[in-house]
This record gives structure tokens, C-alpha cells and sequence, in this order.
């Protein structure tokens, strides 16, 4: 179990450098990552508060809650797709 949480680490420290790299690319870096977070951190509340509708929740935990904001709108639907298949 030790090696996996080591693979998850490296697995999600590439993944920020690959939001952080894109994101200096585009010339506007505090605008690019100011506005995925609030893409995200929206569509993730947006979900939450219409389960009572959709019959699907997502909780917010710190997880759900950084990885919305990390990684904006990629990030939910990761989030979602994860807890379809998987079942979480």
C-alpha cells in the first residue's frame, strides 16, 4: 500500500505541473488559474445543491473542494466520472 500512495503523490504532483505550465503559457497566469478555480469551485456547488434533484451527491470534502479548484472543470468531471464508475 506504501508504493501506491507514493504513485498517487507523483501521479498528482505532474498534474500540477501540467495545470501550472499551461496556465504560463497562456501569457496570464493569475487570470487563467483565478478563473478555472471559480469555474469549478461553481460547477462542483452547483452539483451539490441540486442532488435533491438529480439524485447524485457530491460532498464537499477538502478533496472535492481542491481538486475543483486545482483543476477547474477537468477536475469535477473526474471527480464525477470516478464516483460512477467506482462507485465512491
Amino acid at each position: 500500500m506504501e508504493y501506491f500512495n507514493y504513485i498517487v503523490i507523483a501521479f498528482l504532483s505532474i498534474a500540477v505541473l501540467t495545470v501550472l505550465i499551461f496556465a504560463l503559457k497562456t501569457k496570464k497566469f493569475f487570470k487563467t488559474i483565478i478563473s478555472s478555480a471559480i469555474i469549478g469551485e461553481s460547477v462542483l456547488l452547483i452539483l451539490h445543491f441540486t442532488s435533491a434533484f438529480t439524485a447524485f451527491t457530491i460532498e464537499l470534502t477538502p478533496f472535492t473542494l481542491g481538486t475543483s479548484g486545482i483543476f477547474g472543470l477537468p477536475g469535477v468531471l473526474a471527480i464525477t466520472i470516478c464516483k460512477i464508475i467506482f462507485k465512491l
